[in-house]
């Protein structure tokens, strides 16, 4: 690790991608003969020579980072490493973030890729822990490219996270669906901010078949989450006069017309309306 983090340094990125190669095989290899910690280990290097890379303006050595870390992932389910999977995916999100801070956009989407596909796969498993930390990253890569106005990555990382939080949804991951719904909610809020429409939009859409789906599951506080993020994100729309998101939200806030918003935040816990909790995660 401490030879990639001085190539990097030294914007060296052939070789940069050797050491790259090296920890990601052996982490691979570690994977198939059950070393969990080990591999763990091996992909904490990964995404601290990653998050270098990015703050270093490498894009080539991040897209490189970002590719090595599927084939990791996939022995890691293979041996049903769930920490593992976790440290997987909470790397993905912080490389992500990186580098949508650096307007990087094929790295974010790339990032965002890989961990809806592991936010899908971890979800129809049931696997909680996993889902939890894949909304959590995804959140973080959403609200990134949010900020630095990159629509197009924006939209389909939001589109990823509503996805992952439906499935959660499905399988009654509550907590999981309740992250993902403040997630939706704040970065919502912040496109509609940067008047990025289609973001917005897509935000309450997907918060919308999130507390649909909590509905038919009988999950109460994630259908209250549901209602309450679409009116906040329907008042931000009204004052920044954002009409198309607003109008969206009351034709999504109509399927929970019968949900009373007078008390409903007193009705929601406070991790739920408030400081994000990820169960599982140390998060």
């Amino acid at each position: 690790m401490e030879l990639g983090l001085s190539l990097v340094e030294e914007k060296n990125e052939a070789e940069i991608r050797e050491v790259l190669n090296y920890l990601s095989e052996l982490a691979v290899r570690y994977a198939k003969e059950g070393q969990e910690n080990d591999a763990k280990r091996l992909i904490e290097y990964i995404k601290i020579i990653g998050k270098k890379a990015a703050i270093a303006g490498l894009e080539s050595v991040v897209i490189k980072t970002l590719l090595l870390i599927p084939p990791v992932a996939r022995e890691a389910c293979r041996q049903h490493m769930e920490n593992a999977l976790v440290s997987i995916a909470l790397a993905l999100g912080v490389i992500g973030k990186e580098a949508a801070g650096q307007k990087m956009e094929l790295p974010a989407k790339i990032a965002a890729f890989c961990l809806g596909e592991m936010g899908n796969t971890a979800a129809s498993k049931r696997v909680k822990k996993e889902t939890i930390a894949v909304i959590f990253a995804l959140g973080e890569i959403g609200k990134s490219v949010t900020w630095q106005r990159l629509g197009d990555v924006a939209s389909s990382t939001v589109a990823l996270l509503g996805e992952t939080g439906k499935v959660a949804a499905t399988q009654e991951f509550e907590d999981a669906a309740l992250n993902a719904e403040l997630l939706l909610q704040e970065i919502g809020t912040g496109a509609i901010e940067k008047n990025l429409k289609e973001t917005a939009n897509i935000s309450v859409r997907s918060i919308h078949d999130i507390g649909k789906t909590a509905d038919m599951q009988g999950l109460d506080k994630a259908l209250l989450q549901a209602a309450y993020s679409l009116e906040t994100i329907k008042l931000n729309a009204e004052d920044r006069y954002l009409m198309s998101a607003s109008i969206i939200a009351e034709v999504a806030l109509l399927h929970f017309e019968g949900i009373e918003f007078r008390g409903l935040e007193d009705k929601l816990s406070k991790p739920s309306r408030g400081k994000k909790k990820f169960p599982g995660t140390n998060l």
